[in-house]
Protein backbone atom coordinates (compact mmCIF):
# COMPACT_ATOMS: atom_id res chain seq x y z
CA UNK A 1 0.00 0.00 0.00
CA UNK A 2 1.60 3.01 -1.10
CA UNK A 3 1.10 6.03 0.61
CA UNK A 4 -0.09 9.27 -0.92
CA UNK A 5 2.49 11.63 1.23
CA UNK A 6 5.98 12.15 0.56
CA UNK A 7 8.36 11.94 3.23
CA UNK A 8 9.26 15.32 4.98
CA UNK A 9 12.81 15.78 6.70
CA UNK A 10 11.65 17.38 9.94
CA UNK A 11 13.85 18.55 13.13
CA UNK A 12 13.81 16.08 16.18
CA UNK A 13 14.51 16.96 19.84
CA UNK A 14 14.68 15.49 22.96
CA UNK A 15 12.51 16.55 25.77
CA UNK A 16 13.07 15.18 29.17
CA UNK A 17 9.65 15.03 31.39
CA UNK A 18 10.36 13.75 34.73
CA UNK A 19 12.29 10.71 33.86
CA UNK A 20 11.39 10.32 30.55
CA UNK A 21 12.55 11.57 27.68
CA UNK A 22 10.32 11.89 24.67
CA UNK A 23 11.46 12.99 21.04
CA UNK A 24 9.74 15.78 19.28
CA UNK A 25 9.36 16.84 15.88
CA UNK A 26 9.12 20.13 13.97
CA UNK A 27 10.33 24.13 14.53
CA UNK A 28 9.08 27.14 15.39
CA UNK A 29 7.89 28.26 11.97
CA UNK A 30 5.77 24.86 11.29
CA UNK A 31 4.81 24.54 15.15
CA UNK A 32 5.69 21.32 17.56
CA UNK A 33 4.38 17.43 18.43
CA UNK A 34 5.40 14.17 19.55
CA UNK A 35 4.38 12.51 15.89
CA UNK A 36 6.25 13.49 13.06
CA UNK A 37 2.96 13.06 11.20
CA UNK A 38 1.47 16.07 12.52
CA UNK A 39 3.60 17.74 10.39
CA UNK A 40 3.00 17.09 6.54
CA UNK A 41 1.69 20.29 5.13
CA UNK A 42 -2.21 18.56 4.69
CA UNK A 43 -2.65 18.14 8.64
CA UNK A 44 -4.43 21.63 9.87
CA UNK A 45 -2.38 23.49 12.28
CA UNK A 46 -4.72 22.91 15.11
CA UNK A 47 -2.69 19.50 15.46
CA UNK A 48 0.43 21.05 16.14
CA UNK A 49 2.10 23.10 19.17
CA UNK A 50 3.22 26.44 18.49
CA UNK A 51 6.43 26.27 20.50
CA UNK A 52 8.22 24.01 22.56
CA UNK A 53 7.81 25.52 25.31
CA UNK A 54 3.74 24.93 24.99
CA UNK A 55 4.45 21.47 24.04
CA UNK A 56 6.54 20.49 26.99
CA UNK A 57 4.33 21.65 29.39
CA UNK A 58 0.95 19.73 27.54
CA UNK A 59 3.29 16.68 28.63
CA UNK A 60 4.31 17.47 32.09
CA UNK A 61 0.25 18.07 32.70
CA UNK A 62 -0.24 14.94 30.95
CA UNK A 63 2.25 13.23 33.76
CA UNK A 64 1.11 14.75 36.66
CA UNK A 65 -2.77 14.32 36.28
CA UNK A 66 -4.15 10.89 37.50
CA UNK A 67 -4.99 8.77 34.79
CA UNK A 68 -8.08 9.78 32.97
CA UNK A 69 -7.89 13.51 34.36
CA UNK A 70 -5.72 15.06 32.06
Amino acid sequence: MRSSYTKVGVAAKLLTVGSETVPVYGDDESGWSVDPGDLYPATPVAYRFRSVDELYFALLNLKLCPEGRA
